[in-house]
C-alpha cells in the first residue's frame, strides 16, 4: 500500500466569467490519485478560503481518492484564483493573485502529527514558497518528513522564484522534474558558462546535486530522463494536441506511479510520456482519460 503526501496551491484559473479548478500540485495529486489503487492514500496539503470557491474545492475533491483532512480553511485569506487574459499581443497572460490562502499554510498539530507516518512520495514545487508563511511551513515539513522519493516539480511563474529556493530544492530531492524553459533558467543561475545542451546540463545537475531521477519534458519533441549515469531521450508520438493544460503535471504524476511500481527507467519514460500525451488529447488539467488502457499497455 503506497503513502503519499503533497503540499502547494490550489488555484481557481478565471477566465472571463469562467472558474476552473487548478494549480500545478492539485493537478498532481488528482492524477495520481486516480492511478493509484482505493488502497493508496494520498493526502494533499494546501490552505483555501473560507468563500464559494472553497466549497466547490471540498466538494470537487470529496468525489476523488484524495484525502482532504490537512486542507486548512482560513477566514483571512481568500481561495487563490489566477486571472487568465489575452495581453497587447492577444497572447494568453495572467495574474497569479498574491496573498491567496494556499501562500499562508500553517505547520499545524494536524501536519506535525501526519509526519510521524512514513512515505513513499512527498511532493512540492516552487511556486508555492513564494510567500514566507509557506515558504517556512514547506521547510518544517521538509526538515521533518521520512520520505522515500521526495519529488519537486519545480513550476516557475513569473518571477515567483529565487536561486536559494532553487539550490534548496535541489539539495532535498531525490526526483526532479523541469521542462525545457526551466532547465534554461536553471543554466542561467548556476550554469551560465556552461554549452547549452540537454544532457550535459542534466548530467551536471546529476553531479552537483546528487538527484537519482532529472526528467525533462521537451514540449511537442517528447521527454528525456538522467538516471544512473544515463541520458535517454524519448521522442513524442504523432498525436492531435488539444490543450497542454496539466500535461506536465500528469506527467509528473505518472513518473511517480512507475517509479513507485518500480519499472525500469526506459518504461518510466515512456508511461510517463504516454500519460501526458493522452493528456494533451482531452481539454483542462483536470480531465480524465482513460488510465486503465494506458497501464494496461505497461502491464500495470
Amino acid at each position: 500500500m503506497s503513502n503519499i503526501l503533497s503540499f502547494g496551491e490550489l488555484l481557481y484559473d478565471v477566465y472571463d466569467n469562467t472558474a476552473v479548478i487548478g494549480g500545478a500540485p492539485f493537478n498532481y495529486s488528482l492524477q495520481l490519485s486516480r492511478l493509484i489503487g482505493s488502497d493508496d492514500k494520498l493526502k494533499f496539503i494546501t490552505a483555501l478560503g473560507n468563500d464559494d470557491y472553497s466549497k466547490d474545492a471540498l466538494k470537487f475533491i470529496s468525489n476523488e481518492n484524495i484525502d482532504s483532512s490537512l486542507i486548512q480553511i482560513l477566514d483571512n485569506y481568500e481561495t487563490g484564483k489566477a486571472t487568465v487574459f489575452l495581453n497587447e499581443n492577444k497572447v494568453p497572460d495572467y495574474i497569479i493573485h498574491e496573498n491567496a490562502a494556499w501562500d499562508n499554510i500553517e505547520y499545524t498539530e494536524n501536519i506535525n502529527s501526519a509526519l510521524k507516518e512514513k512515505y513513499d512520495i512527498f511532493y512540492f514545487n516552487i511556486l508555492s514558497q513564494r510567500n514566507e508563511k509557506s515558504y517556512s511551513t514547506l521547510k518544517q515539513i521538509c526538515k521533518n518528513i521520512n520520505a522515500d522519493y521526495r519529488v519537486c516539480d519545480v513550476t516557475f511563474r513569473k518571477n515567483y522564484y529565487t536561486k536559494e529556493k532553487i539550490k534548496e530544492a535541489l539539495e532535498f530531492v531525490n526526483v526532479l522534474k523541469i521542462n525545457d524553459d526551466e532547465l534554461a533558467v536553471i543554466k542561467g543561475l548556476f550554469y551560465p558558462s556552461l554549452k547549452n545542451d540537454n544532457e550535459i546540463l542534466l548530467k551536471e545537475l546529476n553531479k552537483d546535486f546528487n538527484i537519482d531521477y532529472i526528467f525533462l519534458t521537451l514540449g511537442k519533441d517528447g521527454a528525456s530522463v538522467f538516471y544512473g549515469n544515463e541520458y535517454i531521450f524519448n521522442p513524442s508520438s504523432k498525436i492531435d494536441v488539444i490543450d497542454t493544460v496539466g500535461a506536465g503535471d500528469s506527467f509528473c504524476a505518472a513518473l511517480s506511479y512507475a517509479i513507485l511500481k518500480k519499472l525500469d527507467i526506459n518504461n518510466i519514460l515512456k508511461f510517463a510520456s504516454a500519460v501526458s500525451e493522452e493528456m494533451v488529447q482531452v481539454k483542462g488539467g483536470t480531465a480524465r482519460y482513460n488510465v486503465n488502457a494506458v497501464k494496461a499497455k505497461f502491464n500495470l
